[in-house]
């Protein structure tokens, strides 16, 4: 059979719904029907992963959350770190990055855990202790970081570097998080995760903390094989 207009039409609206990270096809027939038929017409599939193909988009996962779709760094679909409020240098975009990879190893450890499905959270004060004490274990033990790239030596020393609190701008009177913050990255981070459908907020339990989902977990697994999370992860299996 060959694909009609209207099935073309259809493996554009799909993949528009992929890339929308909060749409759930619980919440959307259409989007539904489509997943329905991705999972089981194999020529309206291979049409949708063509597509992606070029657009250099795949399809991590299919499940009821629907397409759960990763994105290289040459897509124009690719996350800009500098979307971020205030990060204007590499300093800052290695931050970010930093933290991203922090939060992953913190909540999945081994390669192991992101098949494991339990629900799991993270706070603001948890990822920077967390971090503060990944930097404090790499001045101790060097070798750590022997293998890295320089862009996680300077990562981790910037870092390392900043408040580990709240910190007032000049002038601005009442103390607040600034970017010379730990926890503004922190937090930073943690809040565009939720603008992704990757986490949500959970007051339940205690303040700035945060419930991981589902969706961040399949995009995670990505970085079972990066040689960051792999010192990371290796600090957080010494404290568990």
């Amino acid at each position: 059979m060959t694909l009609s207009q209207r099935d073309l039409a259809d493996v554009g609206v799909l993949i528009g719904c992929g890339l929308r990270p909060k749409w759930r096809p619980a919440a959307d027939s259409d989007y539904r029907t489509l997943l329905g038929r991705y999972r089981t017409d194999t020529e309206f599939r291979g049409a949708v992963d063509s597509v992606l193909e070029g657009l250099e988009v795949q399809v991590l996962s299919e499940s009821d959350l629907g397409l759960v779709l990763g994105v290289r760094r040459e897509s124009v679909f690719a996350f800009r770190l500098t979307d971020l409020p205030n990060v204007t240098g590499v300093s800052d975009r290695l931050l970010v990055g930093l933290v991203s990879v922090a939060v992953a190893a913190f909540a999945f450890p081994t390669p192991a855990d992101f098949d494991d499905d339990r629900v799991r959270w993270v706070s603001v004060d948890e990822i920077e202790r967390f971090v503060r004490d990944v930097c404090e274990q790499v001045k101790r033990n060097p070798d750590l970081a022997s293998r890295q790239e320089e862009s996680f030596e300077e990562a981790w020393r910037t870092f390392d570097r900043l408040s580990p609190g709240y910190k007032a701008d000049k002038g601005r009177g009442k103390a607040r998080r600034s970017p010379a913050s730990s926890t503004y990255w922190v937090a930073s981070v943690l809040g565009w995760m939720v603008d992704q459908g990757l986490a949500r907020p959970d007051a339940s339990r205690g303040p700035e903390a945060f419930q991981l989902l589902e969706r961040f977990r399949i995009q995670a697994r990505e970085l079972a094989g990066n040689a960051t999370y792999a010192v990371l992860a290796a600090v957080r299996g010494d404290e568990s």
